[in-house]
Order: structure tokens, then C-alpha cells, then sequence
């Protein structure tokens, strides 16, 4: 298929978020729906005080967006041509993504407003509602999996009926590991811009899942746009609006490409960052249990979790932090590409 698969709805979406970014951040200040700062947080995160949150709706606004224009647009070719560059199925695949991803975004609303409202960052959703949530978004994603008899095979291993229930925790896994990742300025969307890309390049040369190209094109695109108003100083913050929609469609985009495997290769940077926030926590209840809370407290595995965090308390500028892990997430973009853009 052709480059402009990934190249116009990366335009469209960045344009689009572009376009409606100020009037956004005017609203929600004009509504004081600003990100509390969470505690886990480093003390000089506190200056960040007052930054509205929920972006998140650029993003999940500016990619739905250009990926419903594009679909659109192939229809109408098609209408023309008398035939279409893609099959029913195709395009069942690409709304199949862009509905969890939607679902993703709408937990992630909820858990804001709450937040917002009550000015804590605790306030929002509880943790077992927000994973029952997604939860029910991932089994309805595993569902379509199993009724479009969607290939099981990953590495040469078919996985039958065990593949839906690996998909589902794959959508709620990464949607909690982008989560994690975002927490400093621009590090969850420039991470996400050079994933993306990756894997729609990746998706376009080994040539399975060519048409969902078209929605990575758009996740990147809105998350570059989303960028020139969250990079530091940010004037606006995703928040879990915007994390978990593109945590969980990014992983459902990648299952429906059959790119399972690449997923964890590219998005390394995700993997890191939710491992560092589970090992922080459950040495430290280990260590609680087996030592006594002073010592846990005094013998934490990081200085803080999620990882950048404690390379922050090390003395790391924000920005050197943001810079040095996109720099991580490019190199793990790009040595998969070069020896694994076969793998499955």
C-alpha cells in the first residue's frame, strides 16, 4: 500500500489537534479542571500545580478524527474505482481498534474528572473500578478476536482459545504501562509518537496488518501534535484520558497487525516503567512483612517509582530524563526494525 496510508491521517490527526489545542486548554483553566499533582511524585512536581489535564481529548479527538476521514476517503475511492484497497474485514480490524481505543480514552475521563473535581489525585476512580473497566473494554476487544477468527499463531505456536484471554491482558497491561510512563513532560507522547511509527513502518513493509498503518499514522500524528502543547513546560497534561486510549489501542492496533512481539520489542520504554513501579511496590511489601515498615521505607529498590522518577531524585533535569528516554525508545525502535521486522 501506499506511504500516504500512514502519511495523510498523521497530518490529519496533528493538524486537528493543533488547531483545537488552545481553545481546549482555554476551557478546561475557564472549568479549573487541573491535574492534581499525585504524591509519589517528586517535591518540585508541585510547581506544576494548575495545569489542566484531560489533553487527553486532543488526542483521542484529533486520531479518531483522521482515522474516520481516511476510511471515508478509501470508501469513497473505492465507490469510484469500483473496487476498494481494503476488504470488509479490514476495515471491521481498524474500527475494532479505534473502539478500544475510544473505550480506553472514556475510562480514562471518568478517572479525571474525579480527580479534578475533588482536587486529589486519589480521587478519581479506585483501582479495581478503573480495572474492571478496562477489563470489560479488553474482554469485548477478546471477544472480536475470537468471532472474526483472527490468526492464534505467534512464533510459530497457535495458541487456540488461549490467544483472546494473552490479547485481553495485553490491552490491560499496556494500558496501565503507558499510564505509568507518562509522568513527566512530553515523555508519554513523544514515546508513544516514535512507537507508533515504528510500528506502522514495520506494519507497511512486512506487509500483515498493512491497513491498520492508517491508525498508527493517526495515534503518531495526534501524539505529535499533542506534543507542541505537553512538551516542557507543559501547558497541558494528557492525563489518564489520554494514557490509557493510547495505551490500549496502541496494543489492540498491534494485536489485529500481528504484531504482538514488536510491541514489546518497540515499546520496551512502556515495559520498563510499569516493571519499575511492580518491583518498588512488592519488594517493599516483602521487605515490610520480613523487616518491618522502617526498614522497607529506608531500603526502597528506587529512589522512586515509576523509573523516572528516580532518575529525577538522582539529579536529572526533567528534561534530560524526557530526552534520554526517547532517546532509549528511538534506539529499541530502530534495532527491531533492522533485526526483527520479520518476527511474530
Amino acid at each position: 500500500m501506499s506511504p500516504g496510508l500512514i502519511v495523510v491521517p498523521f497530518l490529519v490527526a496533528m493538524i486537528a489537534v493543533l488547531l483545537t489545542g488552545n481553545p481546549l486548554i482555554a476551557y478546561l483553566r475557564s472549568k479549573n479542571k487541573v491535574q492534581p499533582i499525585s504524591e509519589n511524585a517528586p517535591e518540585k512536581h508541585k510547581l506544576k500545580h494548575g495545569t489542566p489535564t484531560m489533553g487527553g481529548l486532543l488526542i483521542l479527538g484529533g486520531a479518531s478524527i483522521a482515522t474516520l476521514l481516511s476510511l471515508l476517503m478509501e470508501r469513497f475511492q473505492a465507490a469510484e474505482a469500483g473496487s476498494g484497497l481494503m476488504s470488509g474485514t479490514q476495515r471491521d480490524h481498524i474500527l475494532a481498534a479505534l473502539l478500544v481505543f475510544i473505550g480506553g480514552g472514556m475510562i480514562g475521563v471518568l478517572d479525571d474528572l474525579g480527580k479534578a473535581r475533588k482536587k486529589q489525585n486519589k480521587a478519581g476512580l479506585s483501582e479495581r473500578a478503573k480495572l474492571g473497566l478496562q477489563a470489560a473494554v479488553a474482554i469485548g476487544f477478546a471477544l472480536y478476536l475470537a468471532l472474526s477468527k483472527h490468526n492464534t499463531e505467534i512464533l510459530g505456536i497457535q495458541l487456540g482459545f488461549a490467544y483472546p484471554v494473552i490479547a485481553a491482558l495485553m490491552v490491560i497491561g499496556f494500558g496501565n504501562a503507558v499510564n505509568f510512563t507518562d509522568g513527566l513532560d512530553g515523555l508519554a507522547s513523544g514515546t508513544t509518537l516514535i512507537v507508533a511509527t515504528a510500528l506502522g513502518i514495520l506494519a507497511m513493509t512486512n506487509g500483515l496488518g498493512t491497513e491498520l498503518t492508517l491508525l498508527y499514522g493517526a495515534l503518531a500524528g495526534a501524539c505529535a501534535g499533542f506534543l507542541c502543547f505537553n512538551a516542557f513546560p507543559a501547558r497541558i497534561f494528557m492525563g489518564d484520558t489520554g494514557s490509557l486510549a493510547l495505551g490500549m489501542g496502541l496494543t489492540a492496533t498491534a494485536i489485529l497487525a500481528q504484531q504482538e512481539i514488536l510491541l514489546f520489542l518497540v515499546g520496551a520504554i512502556y515495559i520498563v516503567e510499569i516493571a519499575s513501579m511492580m518491583i518498588q511496590r512488592y519488594v517493599f511489601k516483602f521487605r515490610r512483612i520480613k523487616h518491618g515498615l522502617e526498614y522497607a521505607q529506608a531500603n526502597r529498590v528506587f529512589k522512586r517509582a515509576p523509573l523516572h522518577h528516580h532518575f529525577e531524585e538522582l539529579g536529572w533535569h526533567e528534561v534530560q530524563v524526557v530526552v534520554r528516554f526517547w532517546m532509549m525508545a528511538l534506539l529499541a525502535a530502530l534495532l527491531t526494525i533492522l533485526f526483527f521486522g520479520s518476527v511474530r
